[in-house]
């Protein structure tokens, strides 16, 4: 089997800053501002009474089956649903299944705009914040639909950072996988496999522009060659799928991966 190019896929998900209100006396930022969805209203947040702390796998079974994250985000306009809608539907879905919920409103340096996510207290792994903001668009014209469910990593003084939920499911590790040092290792991690996937691709051009249309003499210098760097490739290949599958196929990141968070306030 001849080694063939590869692919790797960022998907960046756009988001918007909380819109300005026109009413209402619901959440406020730390400035005093209304926290509003895309169509100016304010964010009512609906709590249930009973609604009582998850596990963190009771979490992931509440996320997982709800679909505030396949709504398409809409900037602006009649139907227009942003970062705040996404995450008062999310608390809200969670709080009538009877999972309590928080509202959690994020300022960053470098950008008068702010995001909006969620938080959870869960049983046996702390604060847990959870990002479902659908991406804006699809990836590199690929119209497939994903799933948009994200782990945030949020530390004062730090980038903003997401993990889709499967990758932190999948992790070999404890209390360490839900720690920012774990999402830095991943980006880390996922920049190298980058790297390595352009050289391959590079190196599979060049093979396949030295061989095309040539015939190798079996056992020549020259076939030899030839066979030891398609062997190289091959396994290049084969490490190349084995970081994929340990790594996921894709990359999440947020329109404000590149800022630092100043502050987070949590609305329960």
């Amino acid at each position: 089997m001849n080694p063939t190019v590869k692919a790797s896929i960022i998907l960046l998900i756009f988001l918007i800053t909380l819109a300005a209100c026109k009413s209402a006396d619901f959440l406020y930022t730390r400035d005093g501002k209304i926290e509003c969805g895309a169509d100016g209203e304010a964010i009512k947040l609906i709590n249930n009474p009973n609604a009582v702390n998850p596990s963190f796998d009771e979490l992931v079974a509440f996320i997982s089956i709800d679909t505030t994250d396949t709504r398409p985000y809409i900037r602006s306009g009649p139907n227009a649903y942003v970062c705040s809608d996404f995450a008062e539907e999310v608390h809200n879905n969670a709080e009538a299944v009877g999972i309590r919920a928080g509202w959690v409103g994020i300022r960053f340096s470098g950008t008068e705009e702010g995001h909006a996510i969620n938080v959870f207290e869960t049983t046996d792994k702390g604060l847990i914040y959870i990002d479902c903001t659908n991406g804006w668009g699809s990836a590199e014209n690929d119209d497939e639909t994903r799933v948009w469910d994200t782990v945030a990593y949020i530390e004062i003084g730090r980038r903003y950072g997401i993990l889709h939920i499967d990758r932190v499911v999948s992790s070999p590790y404890d209390f360490y996988t839900f720690q920012y040092d774990f999402y830095a290792d991943c980006e880390m991690a996922w920049h190298n496999y980058k790297n390595m996937l352009e050289t391959y691709n590079s190196e599979v051009e060049r093979y396949n522009k030295e061989v095309s249309g040539r015939v190798f003499t079996i056992g020549s210098p020259e076939e030899q060659r030839i066979s030891s760097w398609k062997a190289e490739l091959n396994q290049q290949e084969r490490t190349l799928d084995r970081l994929e599958e340990e790594l996921g196929s894709y990359w999440y990141e947020s329109e404000f991966s590149s800022y630092t968070v100043t502050d987070v306030n949590i609305h329960w």
